[in-house]
């Protein structure tokens, strides 16, 4: 994992980058010391909840046995009600040795191995509820949580400035607690998670109350069949955050977490992104501006972030036009697309710390977080943050510092421009509505950004031929037909979609990203070595209406990587643009990858619930003689946090490039 550190040489500049040798974890001895306090913790609340359970029914070996077999403090409920629930509900009848059980008191070796499967239960929780979230991280919320895994959910999310949940019966819950009871080795992981997502809360507690003992599963169920019939309880209608009850009070986290501040901030910035290209003409994105968004179509800038994105490219497109005008393409580099991504927002970092020198980078974050990464509404909050303090640079340096940070190729011209766009009359009438921008609006811009610039927008210096271009011309036409290949598979899938879902054709508006590391990788003889079976892929598309187009719709595909077309079998369907700091579909294969993909969240994919299940059971996905003993598992929570990093915060040179060739690409040849 990587975190941030100052790139030095820039004089009183604030400039930030990654620095990939360090993760930003506590020390070993450190991290070891919080899990055996969240450890402590949980034995005393298995003391105070067995003390219950034998108050109540006695020490019999009936509650003594289910305790053992399924009494872990995994619910919905605090700690200790969630393990008399489960010792109730989900317990099995077994076996109880006279080495387990002494004179009705249950061993200590034994209470210590259910509080030790239990805090296992709860680290997978929370690592299989939120994405890029370590154990060490989740540890430390789940102490200040008191081990309360709903507490600790709640805590996280306030953390993280999650602003947007969907509800408890579609979320991430049942992936969470399914994958927890797993981890914690309950016998029944289904039932458990049926039981918590099934049966209304209050006759849960009802039925832990009773002074008769159910003999069984069937006993319960029995009685509220009607009430599981009626469909998901009442408590699960609502974000899973109100799950919570108004009395268990969150702490505020005394820790600065900023590698997964980051990773949220980052996710944000892709909706910003995928939404400024749904604004953008068709025609101009396919054959021009694809190019400038990606190297200069920064959000950082005097309004929204999208607006932002939208005037650097097209003041960019005609300020510093290509050599060479390449045919159409109607897909943008997905690791291109993520770097410019990763450039702006160590632009946005870089641009706060250099204005406010006082101001430490995890309130640069909190700034970015609370205001929605609108850089005029955080430089007003880091500003209030800093009142005590009279020392700023000005607005010039800070766009400066932001230009060297996101690799602008052309620095000082973006701040000279950035200083001037917001007194350009008619820029922010243009831009208002948020409506697809037409042809006319967007040569209208560039002419209110370039009023020196001649019309049609001149090539710039053509390029003399060598060796060396050649090289590079040739590699970006490789580049493109991979495109194109991705794009005839998405236009096939489209075609079939309309055809099945509605009368009216669709067109494709562009590709905006690509993850062809699906379902892999398979080692199997007949598939080949670290073979992938499935892309999944987003883009925007425009649902034609006789001669009218809609405005771009965001879809999702699960595509098949074989040659032959069986995308038939897959899916392709519209998923929303996601709203700033909201939470996420996850996705194994996408996150180990480090690629941002939107997934639907009412939909099955490859990449959610089996694979989420095998990787917490140490299972390989294709390999039925893995051994995790002898073998490393390809998956895990920790090699996902490892793999995703590199790619997901990348702001240096790809292959890529070699699609989008400047004159100032060889100005040295």
């Amino acid at each position: 994992m990587a975190t941030i550190c100052v790139r030095a040489s820039v004089g009183h500049l604030r400039v930030y980058e990654p620095a990939i040798q360090d993760d930003g974890a506590p020390p070993p001895k450190e991290r070891e010391q919080d899990r055996l306090r969240l450890l402590q913790k949980i034995q005393q609340v298995y003391e105070d909840a067995l003390s219950r359970l034998t108050e109540k029914w006695g020490c019999g070996a009936m509650i003594l046995e289910r305790f053992l077999g399924g009494g872990i403090c995994l619910g919905l409920m605090d700690t200790r009600s969630n393990i008399i629930v489960n010792t109730n509900l989900t317990g099995v009848t077994r076996p109880v040795s006279r080495d387990e059980v002494l004179v009705g008191v249950v061993k200590e070796a034994k209470l210590r191995d259910i509080a030790r499967r239990s805090l296992h239960g709860l680290v997978a929780f929370l690592t299989c509820f939120f994405p890029y979230l370590a154990d060490w991280e989740a540890i430390r919320y789940l102490l200040l949580a008191e081990a309360d895994p709903l507490v600790a959910a709640r805590v996280i999310s306030e953390d993280r400035g999650l602003k947007t949940f969907r509800l408890a019966s579609d979320g991430p819950l049942k992936l969470a607690l399914r994958c927890a009871a797993i981890t914690a080795k309950h016998p029944r992981p289904k039932l458990l998670t049926f039981i918590w997502t099934s049966l209304p809360l209050k006759s849960m507690l009802l039925l832990t109350v009773q002074r008769a003992l159910p003999r069984d599963h069937n006993q319960i169920f029995g009685k509220l069949s009607k009430e599981i019939a009626a469909g998901p309880p009442s408590h699960l209608l609502r974000p899973w955050p109100e799950l919570t009850a108004c009395d268990r009070k969150v702490t505020e986290v005394p820790y600065q977490h900023s590698t997964s501040l980051r990773r949220v901030l980052l996710g944000t910035i892709h909706g910003f992104y995928l939404k400024a290209l749904a604004r953008m003409p068709t025609g101009e994105l396919q054959s021009r501006f694809h190019r400038s968004l990606l190297k200069a179509g920064h959000c950082y800038g005097p309004f929204d972030p999208v607006s932002n994105i939208i005037l650097n490219t097209i003041w960019y497109e005609n300020s510093f036009p290509p050599p060479i005008q390449e045919a159409k393409l109607d897909a943008v580099g997905t690791l291109s697309l993520m770097r410019i991504e990763a450039r702006s927002f160590y632009g946005l970092v870089s641009c706060l710390c250099t204005r406010y020198p006082n101001l430490s980078l995890h309130q640069a974050l909190r700034c970015l977080l609370d205001t929605d990464l609108n850089l005029e509404l955080s430089l007003e909050a880091a500003m209030r943050m800093q009142e005590q303090q009279s020392q700023f640079s000005s607005i010039q340096s800070a766009y400066r510092a932001a230009a060297i940070a996101a690799w602008h190729p052309k620095p000082d011209a973006q701040v000279e421009f950035l200083c001037s766009c917001k007194d350009i009359l008619g820029v922010s009438r243009l831009l208002a509505g948020g409506q697809q921008l037409r042809s006319q609006e967007v040569q209208h811009l560039a002419r209110l950004l370039c009023p020196n610039s001649p019309a049609g927008t001149p090539l710039q210096q053509p390029l003399v031929a060598t060796r060396r271009l050649n090289a590079v011309m040739a590699q970006g036409r490789k580049q493109r037909r991979a495109l194109r290949r991705i794009s005839k598979k998405i236009n096939a899938a489209l075609r079939r979609y309309g055809s099945q879902n509605s009368p009216q054709c669709y067109q494709l508006h562009v590709i905006c990203g690509a993850n062809k590391f699906v379902s892999g990788p398979d080692y199997c003889e007949e598939s080949g070595p670290g073979i992938y079976h499935r892309t999944h892929a987003n883009f925007l598309a425009t649902q034609l209406v006789g001669s009218i187009a809609s405005a771009p719709i965001l879809f999702f595909a699960e595509l098949s990587n074989d040659d032959d077309d069986q995308d038939s079998q897959l899916l392709c369907c519209p998923v929303d643009f996601p709203p700033p700091c909201a939470e996420p579909v996850r996705c194994l294969f996408c996150e180990n990858k480090g690629i941002r993909i939107v997934h639907p969240a009412s939909e099955t994919f490859h990449g959610l619930e089996l694979e989420f299940d095998k990787m917490v059971r140490r299972e390989d996905l294709y390999d039925k003689e893995f051994d995790p003993e002898l073998e490393e598992q390809f998956y895990t929570n920790r090699r996902m946090l490892e793999n995703s990093e590199l790619i997901a915060e990348w702001v240096e040179g790809l292959d890529e490039d070699c699609m989008y060739v400047d004159s100032d690409d060889f100005s040295d040849d």
